[in-house]
């Protein structure tokens, strides 16, 4: 299934916006009395939508595709009501719209399936690969994911741009950012801005609403239309929805306000940026360990997080022959020095790539194999 597959091809929704408020809040008091609710793994956040699409793949071999009614998401999966009874570990295709735009078909398995009402069942599925819930919300819907998500400071890393004319502004940002090893590049002014995005490798970009040099045009707005594709964080103390929302819709990525702390700064920056959060482990070489081998492997680390670099580059830039060899570099050779998963995440992201021929349609993809690549570790830091 994709996202472009046409509207008649999929059974409607047969539940009424009435309906579907009565179930889901009936299901949020439910939860409310249970002890355990607070007990999941991964952070998830309400996201309700009456129309996703979903394909289902029936044990027996025939498929089915409907739009449903979805309850909350995580990086690890969704839950969703349907009008008929699932088996569990039945495997499912679930198509999300991003944001910034595009759409990502997501696979995976029921988890579990319980009945809500004579017709309608929660179905709770699992994710074959983690996802970034926030390609798919607003940013006033991060707050629950900002609440319960730990970023691991010592693993941020990245290039970013922090563009504010205020000194102490950008001293500030300096501050808030020591302990981790992200690259901060501070300027001033919109031109020395885009002068260092055409330089390449910047991973993301902090601006304030209004510089000095604008001539009270919106910074973000002059970023996009100097060419720059890549995610952009207002940083404001701007209080004025209508102005909020006009920066936005000229491209602000995220918006931050002011005055923030470093844990709401770094939880931002960690959805652009190669992150260790709580819960999530390296990924060890399983031939890391071997002596003869070592120091080969540390080097290859060391080259993966380069090309984990580049990926982000050609994605910037929209450019598909980049972003396709930089992927298919991984997939031919991360097996051989003891990382098969990268090998496989490669595999699948030239794979989208070669289907979509788009490099916005497969940035879940690429992304994914991005931080694999930040997290790839020659051997174990145990002990």
């Amino acid at each position: 299934m994709t996202g472009h597959q046409p509207r008649e091809n999929i059974r409607p929704s047969r539940i009424s916006d009435a309906e579907r408020q009565a179930m889901l809040d009936n299901l949020d008091a439910l939860e409310e009395k249970n002890p355990a609710k607070n007990k999941r793994g991964m952070p998830r956040v309400a996201f309700r939508k009456n129309e996703i699409a979903v394909r289902i793949h029936h044990p027996g071999g025939s498929a089915s595709a409907s739009y449903v009614t979805t309850r909350n998401l995580s990086a690890g999966g969704m839950s969703f009501l349907y009008h008929g009874f699932l088996h569990k570990n039945t495997k499912v295709e679930i198509v999300l719209r991003r944001r910034l735009g595009g759409d990502d078909v997501i696979r995976g398995i029921v988890q579990h399936c319980a009945l809500v009402n004579r017709t309608y069942h929660l179905i709770g599925t699992k994710f074959d690969q983690k996802i970034f819930p926030k390609l798919y919300l607003d940013p006033s819907e991060w707050g629950e994911l900002d609440d319960a998500t730990t970023v691991d400071r010592a693993t941020l890393q990245g290039n970013v741009l922090h563009l504010d004319d205020q000194e102490m502004d950008r001293l500030l940002m300096q501050h808030f950012l020591k302990g981790t090893k992200i690259n901060l590049i501070s300027v001033g002014t919109t031109d020395e801005a885009m002068a260092r995005i055409k330089e390449g490798g910047i991973d993301c970009v902090l601006c304030d609403l209004i510089l000095m040099d604008g001539a009270d045009e919106l910074a973000v707005s002059r970023l996009r239309k100097g060419g720059y594709t890549g995610p952009i964080a207002l940083v404001t103390a701007e209080t004025s929805a209508p102005r909020i929302k006009q920066a936005t819709d000229a491209g602000a990525s995220a918006v931050l306000s002011k005055p923030f702390d470093a844990s709401k700064l770094t939880s931002l920056l960690a959805t652009w940026l190669s992150a260790g959060t709580s819960g999530e482990e390296p990924i060890v070489s399983a031939i890391g360990n071997n002596p003869e081998t070592a120091g080969l492997v540390e080097q290859y680390v060391t080259r993966l997080r380069t090309l984990a670099r580049e990926m982000r580059k050609h994605i910037e830039n929209n450019n598909l022959e980049g972003v396709r060899q930089a992927c298919q570099m991984v997939r031919g050779s991360a097996a051989g020095f003891g990382f098969q998963i990268l090998s496989d995440l490669a595999r699948d992201a030239v794979h989208c790539l070669d289907s979509s021929q788009s490099v916005k349609d497969s940035a879940m993809q690429v992304q994914q194999l991005e931080a694999a690549c930040f997290r790839a570790a020659a051997t174990s830091r145990a002990g």
